[in-house]
């Protein structure tokens, strides 16, 4: 198991972020989760998927209420009031870490813009500050050891650039 500080993206976040826009049957829910534009930055095996799903209602997240709509009872899934309230508060704080802009970020952008421009604006305003909070943390000291030095500059150029997309890709109207 890797030291490192585990994501704070899951997919469940993504599976309520789906079942608060209209409950589902879970394949359904599979499909619109590996067919939307968030299935550019992240897939999931159905298998997978499905003991997620579990885990979800045991976790009281998630309902399966049966329902009559084929004859075959299937179930479908609707996101619970707990639910909805751990996706609000993920889908609205900034990400942690650097690294996980290329998916966190992506996702939780992806869903405000579901929610509307000051969903976005709020994000892009949090996380712009918590950009610059890392950039000035990053201490670039030139008598460290070559490879620490060349790390920690590689660090600095992506959160540059981060911030500079963030800067050029922040849409006007939000």
């Amino acid at each position: 198991m890797s030291p490192r500080q585990k994501t704070t993206f899951t997919y469940e976040h993504a599976i309520l972020g789906f079942l608060i826009e209209a409950p589902m049957h879970a394949y359904a829910l599979h499909l619109r989760l590996v067919e939307s534009p968030i299935g550019n930055i992240w897939h999931i095996k159905q298998s997978a998927f499905y003991a997620i799903v579990v885990r979800m209602q045991e976790a009281g997240l998630l309902l399966a209420a049966e329902s009559e709509d084929d004859g075959r009872g299937k179930r479908l899934l609707v996101c619970t009031p707990l639910g909805e309230t751990i996706f609000g508060q993920w889908c609205s704080a900034y990400v942690a870490h650097p690294r996980d802009m290329r998916i966190e970020f992506m996702a939780k952008l992806y869903f405000c813009t579901i929610r509307g421009p000051s969903a976005v604006s709020a994000l892009y305003q949090q996380q712009s500050v918590r950009c610059q909070q890392w950039l000035d943390q990053l201490v670039i000291d030139p008598a460290v050891d070559y490879y620490t030095n060349s790390v920690q500059r590689y660090r600095r150029g992506q959160i540059q650039a981060t911030i500079a997309w963030m800067e050029a890709g922040r849409p006007i109207e939000y």
